[in-house]
């Protein structure tokens, strides 16, 4: 919703404006804009898209300059004093600053500070061509220097003077000349050649400074130069001369031949060194106030800035006039600049007495508006108008200074809330608000009635003077005439839609509507555009989805964009079919919400990001607008093309200029600027300057990191990186400027990542390679003493194993001899164990006889003793016989016969035979009255047999050779040594014993 005009007029009109808004923003990013806009001839024409008046766009390169961003640091953030005296900066981008605390160091993303051994405060740094950071302090001078592992070291030099020399107070310069290092104090001057230090006497300098490889110095005399050769002073300038201003600078004039020389008291002296002339200038301070100069440098680029003590910064041209004032840098922390800096990047550097803040002047964008949501601007009679949320705004008409000049935007009052568009249509500007429509002439206001919530106006072809008027509802028909002017005739019934998204097809009275949520329409209008005669509905005919459809016209097609590509609308088929080239160039992901063609550029809002394309080459440039993603307010996108160089861009946050003719720089790097690790709980950090770096194993918590100080917009730096052998993909891009890693697995790893900025430009991929170490047995060495082991145990195994085999067979060929001897051994045993199984069964056999005939022989000695009582019994009978035999010879006989019984009785052999067989029958139970009874007689046991066999006292008498009475005491006796009751049975208790 965004056009643009300037006055009609036939003849040429040169406009000169400036722009310049201040407004507050969050700490750290505030964003100014001091805007030039140079415009050639215009020639009034009468536009033709809308079918309205419209003033003729800019034919000739506007140039946009300004002082961009301004960038604020304060105690917060580098968490130290914030009186900085001094800054200077390395190769790599790296920035120092003095303060009462020391060195600040910053690499872009973080901060650090080193502190002198006598922890003074630091009055001068500089960055010597040999590589090297000299800072000075109060009785100390040295340099800045960073390890292999990033980490920043102060070494002094002060050990270097005589003692006597050392009290030099505060050195408040530092300068590289004439292939010395100067160092300037109150008391006197110390340089340092060829790595050795010496002081030059010299009192009372109280200002130094080095144009054209010259120094010069300031003291109550005048301005004195020095020769290094012989180290001499030579007056240039008498203090009388300066009309006995004291010196606060010492600068280059504009030109070579000449220095400038300004004073504290605000005023500017030209010293032409060829003619050696003084002349006064200009006073840039008035007289008598309390404002001093404090500071100025000369930019790369021709201008001067010079800092002061109450009123801030005032910019000067090349030619030495004041172009910007303290109205321009009302945002700084504070008033009083004690110094300035131009980083390599093009930056001007403010050191406060509260603070650091960067002026970043090489930036493309410049800040228009803010504080409002900008849906519309045009530019009419030099002045802007921006269609916001709060209101219409109109800014101060431009003056003639193109350079640094506030351009202050007020409200209109009587237009307050929403505003969506703003147009100028018959030489009137119309704004379409959320209450209606009105006309806008100077600065009165009055209201069209006739609709409420319009979204804006739009011509009519082939009915001139008539407009559609677009509302939240429907549409109404609106007619001019010189008479009435601007009159809502009525409403278009027939179709009540919000009609925000209107565009006019290629047949006449016929015109497509989008709708966010309801899809397309097609409105058939009659001939007079009275009514609506026919409304066609498209949710689906070849579209994806009826949600989020805008239309445009493209190279004088209609076009429907979606959230799955581009459309047209086919009126042979009926149907919407894919816009083939756009959707190659735009892809079928995103939704482009915004396409508007300005010469050979097209302009687009792709989703939430905004950027061009340039006919023939369908890269979308879109990196220089990355910081206004995701902040434009939907369906209702602003662009405004000024010409191919220069855009103005509307967005939730404010209005916006863009310079594309701004180069980038191409060789800005990202630094790795630490390499941390834990082992245990002790904090390493890895060297970043071995080519070959290896972290043990048991190393964790990796931290990497990094910056790209080189950016010359350092507002909310971006980051992609990878770690390969981990994760070969880059990463999202992230404002986080460290990354970390709980563990890495051994092995070869190479970190890598890169930065953008968020106007475009990028930095160069920094890579960092470092192996993982294995824990010790998995090393290279470790695998080849164990694969050194293993073969010298394959061997040793080898050897091993063919002596045990060869042990083993001969163990084998033993073994088996062993088991045949063991064999015939056990056939042998086992023949023995057969013969002694036969012998021990005939020996059982010969026992059971000889127990057999024992028996019978016990039982014949029984009958034998039967047969002895019967011999007995013989005998006694013989005897009586004998007594009563009447002759001798009988008497003889007998007697014969009773001897011959009688020898026969007196034979024992049959008794010891009978015992010797009466034992073996009974040896068993003999043995177990043993074991009970061991105290029995043999005799006890022979008659324990005999009472165990039942015979009787008589038949017992005999067999012992007692009598029977003996057999009576004998049995008594027994039966106390056996212990037996009176009532207890011996022949059952011996038969109990019995086995």
């Amino acid at each position: 919703m965004l056009k643009y005009f300037i006055t009609t007029s036939r003849d040429a009109i040169y406009l000169i404006f400036r722009i310049l808004n201040s407004l507050n923003q969050p700490k750290k990013l505030l964003m100014k804009a001091h805007f030039a806009l140079i415009i050639g001839l215009l020639f009034g024409a009468f536009a033709s898209s809308y079918g309205q008046t419209t003033e003729q766009p800019f034919n000739r390169p506007a140039e946009i300059k300004g002082t961009p961003r301004l960038i604020h640091y304060s105690r917060e953030d580098f968490l130290g004093d914030p009186q900085i005296w001094t800054m200077c900066q390395d190769a790599e981008g790296i920035l120092y600053f003095g303060n009462n605390d020391g060195t600040l160091i910053f690499d872009g993303a973080r901060w650090s500070k080193i502190t002198l051994p006598n922890n003074s405060s630091i009055r001068s740094l500089l960055y010597s061509s040999d590589g090297k950071v000299y800072a000075g302090g109060f009785n100390d001078f040295g340099v800045i220097s960073k390890d292999e592992f990033g980490n920043y070291n102060y070494e002094s030099y002060l050990n270097q003077l005589r003692a006597e020399e050392r009290n030099l107070e505060n050195i408040w310069d530092i300068h590289e000349v004439q292939n010395h290092i100067i160092f300037r104090s109150f008391s006197r001057l110390v340089a340092i050649s060829g790595n050795k230090a010496f002081t030059i006497p010299a009192e009372g300098f109280y200002y130094s400074s080095v144009i054209n490889n010259q120094l010069y110095l300031a003291d109550p005399e005048g301005i004195k130069t020095l020769n290094l050769q012989t180290f001499e002073f030579e007056t240039l300038i008498l203090h009388s001369q300066l009309d006995n201003e004291s010196i606060a600078e010492i600068i280059p004039g504009p030109n070579d031949s000449t220095i400038n020389i300004l004073t504290k008291q605000g005023s500017s002296f030209h010293y032409n060194l060829v003619k050696k002339s003084l002349s006064h200038f200009r006073d840039y301070l008035e007289r008598n106030s309390s404002n001093q100069l404090i500071s100025a440098i000369k930019s790369s680029g021709g201008n001067y800035y010079i800092g002061t003590l109450s009123s801030q910064i005032i910019v000067l041209n090349e030619k030495g006039d004041i172009i910007s004032t303290q109205e321009d840098f009302l945002e700084l922390q504070d008033n009083t600049v004690l110094n300035l800096f131009e980083s390599a990047e093009g930056n001007i550097w403010a050191l406060l007495n509260n603070g650091i803040d960067c002026i970043n002047i090489t930036s493309p964008v410049s800040v228009l508006f803010e504080n409002a949501s900008v849906f519309d601007v045009i530019i009419r009679g030099g002045k802007f108008y921006a269609a916001t949320n709060q209101g219409l705004f109109v800014s101060e008409k431009i003056t003639n200074n193109p350079f640094f000049t506030s351009l202050n935007f007020k409200k209109i009052p009587g237009l307050e809330g929403q505003t969506w568009s703003i147009q100028i249509i018959n030489g009137k500007i119309l704004c379409s608000h959320d209450d209606g429509l009105y006309s806008l002439d100077g600065n009165n206001v009055e209201r069209i009635n006739g609709a409420t919530g319009v979204w804006k106006v739009i011509a009519i072809n082939g009915k001139p003077n008539h407009y559609f008027v677009c509302t939240y509802t429907g549409i109404h028909l609106m007619q001019y005439s010189d008479e009435a002017g601007f009159e809502i005739l009525y409403r278009l019934e027939g179709f009540n839609e919000s009609s925000r998204d209107i565009i006019q097809g290629e047949k006449e009275g016929v015109f497509w509507v989008c709708h966010g949520y309801k899809g397309v329409f097609r409105i058939q209008f009659d001939k007079n555009y009275q009514k609506v005669i026919a409304v066609e509905s498209f949710e689906a005919k070849g579209l994806p989805s009826p949600f989020n459809i805008n239309v445009f016209k493209y190279q004088n097609q209609i076009v429907f964009t979606t959230n799955s590509g581009i459309y047209t609308f086919s009126e042979e088929q009926n149907i919407f079919v894919p816009k083939q080239g756009l959707n190659e160039i735009f892809g079928l992901e995103k939704n482009v919400r915004k396409l508007l063609e300005y010469e050979n550029q097209t302009w687009f809002v792709h989703d939430d990001e905004v950027g061009y394309f340039v006919e023939g080459n369908s890269t979308l440039n879109k990196g220089l607008f990355l910081e206004l993603k995701g902040t434009f307010n939907r369906g209702m996108e602003c662009i405004l093309p000024i010409n191919k160089q220069n855009v103005l861009i509307g967005t939730t946050t404010g209005l916006y200029a863009y310079d594309l003719s701004l180069k980038q720089s191409t060789n800005n790097e990202t630094l790795i600027n630490s390499i941390g690790y834990r082992i245990g709980d002790t904090k390493t950090f890895a060297s970043l300057v071995n080519e070959s770096v290896h972290i043990p194993y048991d190393a964790s918590d990796f931290r990497f990191e990094f910056s790209a100080p080189k950016l010359k917009d350092q507002t909310r730096v971006q980051y992609s990186y990878k770690l390969n052998g981990l994760n070969p993909s880059w990463s999202d891009w992230t404002t986080d400027s460290y990354i970390g890693f709980a563990r890495l697995y051994p092995g070869h790893y190479t970190f890598q990542v890169k930065a953008r900025s968020m106007i475009g430009e990028t930095a160069e991929t920094a890579s960092y390679s470092f192996d993982v170490l294995p824990v010790w047995y998995r090393t290279k060495w470790a695998y080849i003493l164990l694969g050194s082991i293993i073969l010298g145990a394959m061997l040793m195994s080898r050897k091993l194993i063919n002596r045990k085999i060869d042990s083993e067979k001969e163990i084998t060929r033993t073994e088996e001899k062993k088991k045949q001897t063991v064999l015939e051994l056990e056939l042998q045993q086992m023949k023995l164990e057969r013969e002694k199984e036969r012998i021990e069964q005939d020996k059982k056999i010969l026992e059971e006889d000889v127990i057999f005939k024992s028996k019978e022989l016990a039982n014949y000695t029984m009958l034998l003793v039967r047969k002895r009582e019967l011999l007995t019994e013989l005998r006694e009978d013989l005897k009586e016989l004998k007594e009563v035999a009447k002759n001798e010879k009988s008497r003889n006989m007998l007697r014969n016969l009773v001897r011959k019984i009688g020898i026969h009785l007196n034979d024992e052999e049959h008794i010891h035979v009978f015992e010797a067989n009466f034992e073996r029958v009974h040896h068993e139970f003999f043995e177990e009255l043993k074991t009970h009874f061991p105290d029995l007689t043999s005799k006890e046991l022979r008659l324990c047999a005999l009472v165990k066999m039942n015979l009787t006292n008589k038949e017992i008498s005999p067999i012992l050779n007692i009598s029977l009475r003996g057999v009576e005491t004998a049995r008594y006796r027994l039966r106390k040594r056996l212990d037996l009751e009176h009532e207890e049975n011996m022949v059952e208790f011996l038969e109990k014993l019995a086995p």
